[in-house]
């Protein structure tokens, strides 16, 4: 029973794990704000698949006080991922993130700084670096 449980809980910590040494990519952004329908706005929008490395790019960059779209793509069952969570003035923006359908979440992140967004667990993360 002992090594069945050891054995589960090295699979999650597995596949919840992520390989840091991929080159991290940036992406500059633009408009949105808290809508769900990215046809509805003139927002920038900036791919992130989420793979069995976690989310790619793991660092966006993007201008303050304008719109942008984030579109997550879960590409694989190999992850914890299968939601996001994005902290927002004190509140959370949450997702669930089903298997190879693009999810989009248009946002307007007020000030500079930087955000981190995470899976449900809080393991995989990624950086929007607001500027």
């Amino acid at each position: 029973m002992k090594t069945r449980l050891l054995a589960a809980l090295l699979f999650l910590a597995a596949a919840c794990g992520k390989d840091s040494t991929k080159p991290e990519g940036t992406q500059p952004a633009e408009p949105t704000s808290k809508a769900e329908n990215p046809a509805a706005s003139a927002s920038t929008r900036l791919e992130i698949s989420v793979t069995a490395k976690g989310f790619e790019p793991d660092n966006l960059s993007v201008p303050s006080g304008k719109p942008v779209t984030l579109v997550f793509t879960r590409k694989t069952e190999s992850t914890c991922a299968k939601e996001v969570v994005i902290p927002m003035d004190g509140e959370k923006i949450e997702r669930k993130l089903p298997l190879n359908e693009a999810i989009a979440i248009e946002v307007t992140f007020p000030k500079a700084g930087e955000i981190t967004y995470a899976c449900g667990m809080d393991m995989v993360k990624g950086t929007v670096v607001v500027q």
